[in-house]
């Protein structure tokens, strides 16, 4: 059965924010985009943060929490900004940060991660779709800063419809626009090809990223590095095992049946476990493995972390083996 992931159960907020902020700005832009920024209700700096963060965002009192990336700049400790482009079958996040976030608003946030982060290299190669230019457009500066040899592909439908277009233009040549309604999709063993030796950060829709993995095997010198904002569509077994959870810090055994995710067993035993997406891409519910082998379905960890086996997202992911102790 192929089948993309996703758990059965609302958003948990965190029993504590990490930072209580407030609306300083608010403006649409590309139609349906959202450009909000978030800053202290006193002089203290924010916490800091690298190039590639999200943070978590708590939708007022209805209990959802939404994991947005960062798209400022490290630099600035003063505030944070967030773009989030209104979904038509939004959930909740989005509608609440399009209707509810005027200016001068409190917000909660209740995390601050990074699971995309970038390390600056030689050459850094980005390639954006869409609203994943949220996360790359601080590497861009970042990059930039350095005085590393990148470039940008930003795939979008049109220029209408692409957020930070003034920004990016700024950079000339090294960025490279590409308007799907004019010329198509591009081609991503092409577009692979054209920036062999380079380390690729890219963020953007299923198609995009998938085509890019399966075309970076091919291909020794480059690197790929990328974040989903929609998990990767993998193929499920017919018949789900139940297993058991076993918490490390109080030795409870928590089962989970073939129709719960584990994080939904959890959550009903009373073990309090962080958690967003409930679809494997934000990381919120990382948790580290402390015996027992995971069945990964995740879209964060590559291979090789996966064939570790140190962490695990109890979202989606469940065990191959009878027992997971986990510590929680």
């Amino acid at each position: 059965m192929v089948n993309s992931q996703s758990a059965d159960l609302s958003s948990v907020a965190d029993a504590e924010p990490l930072v209580r902020l407030r609306v300083a700005e608010h403006k649409v832009e590309a139609g349906n985009v959202a450009i909000v920024t978030l800053e202290p209700f006193d002089d203290r700096p924010l916490p800091s943060w690298t190039a590639g963060a999200h943070i978590a965002v708590r939708a007022g009192d209805t209990g959802i929490v939404r994991e947005y990336s960062l798209c400022g700049s490290p630099r600035d400790r003063g505030r944070w900004t967030i773009a989030v482009r209104l979904a038509e079958d939004s959930r909740g996040g989005s509608r609440y940060v399009h209707e509810q976030l005027a200016v001068g608003a409190e917000v909660l946030v209740n995390r601050l991660s990074n699971h995309f982060e970038f390390r600056p290299t030689a050459r850094p190669c980005f390639i954006a779709g869409g609203i994943g230019i949220t996360p790359i457009l601080p590497m861009v500066e970042a990059a930039n800063r350095y005085g590393a040899d990148w470039n940008l592909i930003y795939i979008g439908r049109d220029r209408e419809h692409m957020p930070f277009m003034d920004t990016l233009e700024s950079y000339g040549d090294r960025v490279t626009i590409i308007e799907s309604s004019v010329s198509g999709r591009p081609n991503a063993a092409q577009v692979v090809t054209d920036n062999a030796g380079s380390h690729i950060f890219s963020c953007g829709p299923e198609p995009l990223l998938d085509g890019l993995s399966a075309a970076s095997t091919a291909i020794s010198d480059v690197t790929l590095t990328v974040e989903r904002f929609t998990p990767r569509t993998i193929e499920l077994p017919e018949h789900e095992i139940p297993f058991e959870v076993i918490v490390n810090s109080t030795g409870e055994r928590v089962p989970v049946q073939p129709d719960q995710s584990t994080l939904a067993a959890l959550l009903a035993a009373g073990v309090r476990v962080p958690n967003s997406c409930g679809e494997g891409t934000c990381g919120s519910c990382e948790t580290v493995v402390i015996d027992g082998i995971p069945d990964h379905r995740d879209s964060i960890l590559s291979e090789q972390e996966q064939a570790e086996g140190e962490y695990m997202y109890v979202c989606v992911s469940r065990s191959r083996t009878p027992t997971l102790t986990l510590d929680l």
